[in-house]
């Protein structure tokens, strides 16, 4: 008995075929689920240099092995695919009750692949699939299709994915809803789907999930939530949410003001967690979790669930808004037109900063708040200036340049932190596979809000590279970011759960293997050291203010910090695993062999 479910459903849209094949155990002991699995399944059959948007190009849904059960924080859904934005291996996790609702249909794993003739959704069960017509749901918002859907099935528990009308007109940072407000997909996944014109994914089901030992993990999984204070009264999480993350930023000089070219911004206090919580009516937690991180708050003719710190800085400060309901609003036009709020708002940050620098007029300006959520619809839609904002900040860079200031690494535009205030921040987003990304390892809160300097770089290319290989491993299994769980209490409830012995050495060695299986597929598709570098602004401004002020963040030493990187991963001077490295990690010959041809 284990929490497995065993089968891993495959879905070919292009001629309707739907298959059930057993759950490969020895890819759960290499890669665990949720990041590793649906790395693994991605790697089996696309090719590293296939077109995002082909049919062969896959979406691939993968649920935790803890996911559905008592596990806090466990329960997340993650999706992989390769990225139309940035052209990397690209996945991204949801948390809500959607990762729990799939594995209660009886699957691991949905394994999407192929275009269908004309506008669908996915309908699954644990009694059925189906691919049905979705005609009646062309051109609607998120909110309207997740609602049109429990209407058509007639179920209000229905879990429903869908994609917006970013997604339909193949908007390359356009992300997908689940359960109406929260998003999932950085780096264009809903594109992904919308290119195999799939608008939404159904979810509904009722069978048991079983665990290996039910007496152990009610009593270790008590013990470890208390003792990590993963419960509510005793987590500011759960008192404001990531909102409260902007006081933090403030005070250590790295929160990005008008585009990141100031590290402060006068008008933080108005959009920050405090600000939020006094317009908030309601909290809500995700599937069998004691955070409850999610806030729902209303201000004037604008709600959303959130909004969430990186919607607050990119939608807010990095544009000079510093309204709290037009940051509100910012947020739910982005969710309902199904848009990433970071590339969005990055986008937008290099639209107005081009236009105060005359290099090019894009007609819109820091702090006009109005005209930022405007651009959202014309870029939803690719109408007039909307569709050359479509693409990015880094193809507007380079058509009209500026971009040592098109703040974005392999494409994907960064979040809110400045790595000038925090030193192994940059390391961290030009590794991390997906791009520009802080979700593969988050060093700031050791640094500028921790116990370690944040303008050195000694010992930084292990701290980032350590913490990514535990982050890797902690995604796989299913755990949230918001539970700061150690290797050791991971994977002793990993055994409580699926079985075996995962001691802490081979958890952290699993998240490795996954990070060099991402890093691999991004060397077969084209990449290497090239693309590891960060927006010359960095490396050329100084900030004005806060703890940063005037410590230069110098090319020469950031180069060096990449090679002591590289070298503590096992990687060659270009940023390439090694073949040894691969090999003591386990990675299936079949990748290798295949890995080595573009070496």
């Amino acid at each position: 008995m284990n929490s497995l479910m065993g089968k891993i459903l495959k879905v070919n849209l292009s001629n309707g075929s739907i298959s059930r094949n057993d759950t490969p155990t020895e890819w759960v002991e290499l890669y665990t689920g949720q990041k590793g699995l649906g790395s693994r399944i991605l790697m089996e059959d696309v090719n590293p240099k296939t077109d995002p948007f082909s049919p062969e190009n896959k979406v691939v849904l993968t649920t935790s092995v803890m996911g559905g059960t008592i596990v806090s924080c466990s329960s997340k859904l993650a999706i992989t695919t390769k990225s139309p934005l940035s052209g990397t291996i690209t996945d991204g996790s949801v948390g809500g009750h959607t990762g729990a609702e799939l594995k209660y249909t009886g699957y691991d794993a949905v394994d999407i692949t192929g275009r269908a003739g004309g506008l669908s959704y996915l309908y699954i069960t644990d009694e059925k699939v189906e691919i049905r017509d979705a005609a009646f749901l062309k051109g609607l918002g998120t909110f309207d299709v997740d609602a049109r859907l429990k209407e058509e099935v007639g179920d209000e528990e229905l879990k429903v994915l869908a994609i917006g009308p970013a997604g339909e007109n193949l908007v390359p940072y356009s992300c997908i809803s689940s359960e109406k407000y929260r998003q999932l997909g950085r780096g264009g996944i809903a594109a992904v789907m919308g290119s195999k014109n799939l608008k939404a994914i159904a979810i509904r089901g009722k069978l048991d999930v079983s665990v290996n030992d039910l007496q152990g993990l009610l009593k270790y999984s008590k013990e470890v939530t208390v003792r990590d204070e993963v419960i509510a009264t005793d987590n500011e999480i759960y008192d404001l949410g990531t909102s409260c993350l902007v006081d933090y930023s403030q005070e250590s000089g790295l929160l990005p003001t008008n585009n990141f070219q100031e590290g402060t911004f006068e008008e933080a206090e108005k959009i920050n967690g405090q600000s939020f919580k006094d317009v908030r009516k309601n909290k809500k937690g995700c599937f069998s979790c004691g955070i409850a991180c999610g806030n729902y708050v209303v201000d004037g003719a604008a709600s959303v669930e959130g909004p969430e710190y990186e919607s607050i800085v990119l939608g807010g400060s990095s544009l000079g808004v510093g309204n709290r309901e037009k940051v509100i609003e910012f947020n739910s036009v982005c969710d309902d037109l199904g848009l990433d709020t970071i590339s969005a708002g990055g986008t937008i940050a290099y639209m107005m900063e081009a236009t105060q620098k005359g290099i090019h007029d894009f007609g819109i300006r820091f702090g006009d708040a109005e005209a930022a959520i405007e651009m959202l619809t014309k870029i939803a839609y690719k109408d007039g200036i909307g569709a050359e904002a479509a693409m990015g900040s880094k193809a507007l860079s380079e058509k009209y340049g500026g971009e040592e200031f098109a703040i974005q690494v392999k494409g994907l535009e960064l979040p809110g932190y400045d790595p000038r205030g925090s030193w192994s921040m940059g390391i961290a987003y030009v590794s991390a596979p997906r791009g520009g990304c802080h979700m593969s390892a988050y060093p700031i809160a050791e640094e500028a809000w921790g116990e370690l300097d944040p303008f050195t770089f000694e010992g930084k290319g292990k701290l980032v590279a350590d913490m990514q290989n535990s982050q890797f491993c902690k995604f796989s299994m299913g755990v949230c970011d918001f539970w700061p769980i150690d290797d050791e209490t991971l994977g002793r409830l990993f055994e409580l759960t699926y079985g075996g012995e995962w001691p802490a050495d081979r958890v952290y060695k699993t998240g490795e293997r996954v990070f060099n299986l991402q890093r691999m597929f991004n060397i077969m598709a084209g990449f290497d050291r090239t693309e590891d570098k960060l927006p010359g602004r960095f490396h050329k401004e100084l900030l004005k203010a806060g703890p940063p002020k005037d410590i230069a963040y110098t090319k020469e030493a950031f180069d060096k910090a990449m090679d002591e990187y590289y070298a503590y991963r096992g990687w060659d001077e270009r940023g390439r695993p090694t073949v040894e490295k691969l090999e003591e990690l386990g990675i299936e010959p079949k990748f290798i062999e295949a890995y080595k041809t573009v070496l």
